[in-house]
């Protein structure tokens, strides 16, 4: 029997018995079968007849995991362990094994010191929408990050928290884009008896790249600097409404070719509500500066708007919605020296159906459609792509 026959096979066994399980606490084992049709899997504009003149593609995608909670006196564990195999009907070269791990411990130390302390690790097939190549281009993403909070006073909580990502690329061609970027973060936050906050944040990200980027005939030292002073929000309107605000001013630098450094207002305001105890809802609006994957451009002004609902139309059955529609306007690099605006539009909406027979079972059917408007310069063209996806998760 072989491997991905095992997998499906135990699935159905999970799907089977997973009503037996009482706890969310301890170890447990689960698995899911991924179903995934795109018309435009690599997100070529209308025009192109694609690769091997093929656009579509289906894929099948095989879960195996393992989920771990468990309390140990105030302390928290919860860690993850995952496999994947993904296989592509047409594009076969993309095939791939996913790995996925992460571990977390919520700690306390007496009563005024707590925090988390973790670590993750994935690989996965990286994203087409800024890249224009049919290879595979697997991201293996590294994290570590720790975090404490001192509660110096009943209503005031200072905090502060350290965090690492390296990214690496197998794709040689990307390599440009292997990097790691550091964040180090402290604030100081006062705590309202409503339960709601404000406070001062403080936040600096570096990022490292291992190999120069080429611009033209020269070789260029691509790193960066993002220094940010924010106001931190959180507002309790309601018992079931909730709005969350991170804004201020932020500074990016560069270690070469400072004529790329820019500085601005950067915030995001968000906000969640529970309407008619059946439906909750969710939406975002964002100004924010943002990294691209990209050896024309350094990073984007990004500008957007989100909107989200989760209907529970019965006990088994949920409805989900979600809309975004974000502006990009690039910077750095080429962008800089174009002449002409260069800026793309993109618009992403999706709508699924969940059934769950048993508690620990769940049946999901999705369909999604994305558009996006730009300048075809910086591989950011048009395009146009929709799908669906149907999908069974079991945990034993």
């Amino acid at each position: 029997m072989t491997w991905a026959a095992r997998l499906a096979l135990a699935a159905c066994a999970l799907a089977a018995g997973g009503a037996r399980a009482a706890s969310d606490d301890g170890l447990h084992p689960y698995a899911g079968l991924l179903y995934s049709y795109d018309d435009n899997l690599f997100r070529l504009p209308d025009n192109s007849p694609g690769y091997d003149n093929t656009r579509a593609d289906t894929s099948r995608q095989l879960v195996a995991g393992l989920s771990f909670n468990q309390a140990y006196g105030r302390e928290v564990l919860t860690a993850q362990a995952k496999v994947s195999r993904v296989t592509f009907s047409h594009f076969t070269q993309l095939d791939y094994n996913g790995k996925d791990l992460s571990a977390d411990l919520a700690w306390h130390l007496g009563n005024r010191l707590s925090g988390n302390l973790g670590g993750a690790y994935s690989e996965v097939l990286a994203p087409y929408t800024d890249v224009v190549t049919s290879e595979r281009n697997l991201r293996t993403q590294k994290r570590a990050y720790a975090q404490g909070n001192w509660s110096f006073h009943p209503s005031w909580v200072a905090r502060a928290g350290y965090n690492r990502n390296r990214y690496v690329y197998d794709l040689s061609s990307q390599a440009y884009n292997d990097r790691t970027d550091n964040q180090f973060e402290t604030g100081v936050d006062y705590l309202a008896s409503s339960g709601s906050t404000i406070g001062l944040q403080a936040r600096s990200l570096r990022s490292s790249y291992d190999v120069p980027r080429l611009l033209g005939r020269q070789l260029i030292d691509n790193d960066s600097r993002q220094r940010e002073l924010k106001l931190k929000v959180g507002w309790r309107v309601t018992p079931v409404t909730e709005l969350q605000f991170l804004g201020g001013w932020a500074h990016r630098t560069h270690a070469y070719l400072t004529e790329r450094d820019s500085s601005g207002a950067n915030a995001r305001l968000s906000g969640n509500t529970l309407l008619g105890g059946a439906v909750r809802a969710n939406a975002s609006l964002w100004r924010e500066f943002a990294p691209v994957e990209s050896g024309l451009v350094s990073y984007s002004l990004n500008t957007g708007v989100s909107a989200g609902a989760s209907w529970l139309l019965s006990a088994k059955l949920q409805l989900d919605a979600q809309t975004r529609h974000e502006k990009r306007a690039f910077k750095g690099l080429l962008a800089d020296s174009a002449g002409f605006d260069l800026s793309d539009r993109s618009h992403y909406n999706s709508l699924g159906l969940s059934y769950t027979p048993w508690r620990q079972v769940q049946l999901t059917a999705s369909l999604f459609r994305e558009s996006r408007g730009g300048v075809a310069f910086i591989n950011n063209g048009n395009y146009r792509a929709q799908g669906v996806s149907l999908n069974l998760n079991a945990q034993y």
